[in-house]
């Protein structure tokens, strides 16, 4: 389905043939020629990602139901348990930007619970809640960084809303208006923070490279790029690239040709 994605051209494969070779990292780690896959990429250390647990108290009806609201618009909200956690204030935040409301951090509010309640009985899906255009463009990938969401737009239409992690201070994700690259399937190793490449057992594509700390890279920006990566909490880590999910990584790939891509915001307000 993705044919752009999926044909690297001579090009970009002679410059990432030569990331390969040029990797000190990967030829220090022991691995096969055929895993060496090397790119000067800002992914940062790769940590496992600490428990989120929800703030102490007794469960509240109006949480749960808020969370069950953006759970059926695919929304990531964590659990509908009740409980007001970061994963919950994530999707909040990323409800705000759909619906058109001020976008914050906050914990669920009057404005909010109210427009989630008024879209769970207009709307049955997300790709009915009526879009809207971003600098013009009218399908394209906006990642807000205040929500540490990434958002997928396709004819002013909402077609998948997912959690994403920035960069932290000090290696911030640039934002700006620029092109979603072509999709290197599999693992890969950033030649700039080699110490988390390690062999890895997730993805569609880990028959193609199973060594690495991205998966499935697509450039944004000269080291920034979008990936694959096992950790994705709901606050910035890494050193400036976007990290998803791997399974929305292949998600992407399937789903969302080279595009606009747009970055605003600030996770610290």
């Amino acid at each position: 389905m993705n044919t752009t994605a999926a044909r690297v051209t001579g090009v970009a494969m002679a410059a990432a043939t030569a990331l390969i070779a040029a990797s000190p990292a990967m030829a220090a780690a022991g691995e096969s020629d055929s895993s060496r896959k090397g790119l000067n990429a800002a992914v940062g250390p790769v940590l496992s990602p600490a428990p989120e647990a929800a703030l102490r108290g007794t469960p509240d009806p109006k949480v749960k139901r808020a969370q069950q609201i953006m759970t059926k618009f695919g929304i990531p909200a964590g659990a509908a348990d009740g409980l007001s956690g970061p994963q919950t204030v994530q999707g909040l935040c990323a409800f705000r930007r759909v619906a058109g409301l001020s976008i914050h951090r906050g914990s669920l509010d009057t404005g909010t619970y109210n427009k989630l309640v008024e879209f769970d009985s207009k709307y049955a899906t997300l790709q009915q809640i009526p879009g809207t255009s971003y600098q013009g463009k009218s399908t394209y990938v906006h990642v807000q960084q205040r929500c540490q969401t990434m958002f997928y737009v396709v004819n002013k239409t909402w077609q998948k809303v997912l959690p994403v992690s920035t960069g932290v201070k000090g290696h911030l994700t640039p934002s700006g208006s620029y092109t979603l690259g072509n999709t290197l399937k599999g693992w890969w190793c950033s030649t700039l923070y080699p110490e988390s490449c390690r062999k890895q057992t997730t993805g569609e594509f880990v028959n193609v490279s199973n060594y690495g700390n991205m998966y499935n890279p697509r450039q944004v920006v000269g080291a920034i790029y979008v990936h694959g990566s096992t950790s994705v909490p709901t606050s910035p880590a890494s050193h400036g690239c976007i990290r998803v999910t791997v399974a929305n990584s292949d998600w992407l790939y399937h789903n969302v040709d080279r595009l606009p891509i747009f970055i605003s915001g600030s996770y610290w307000g």
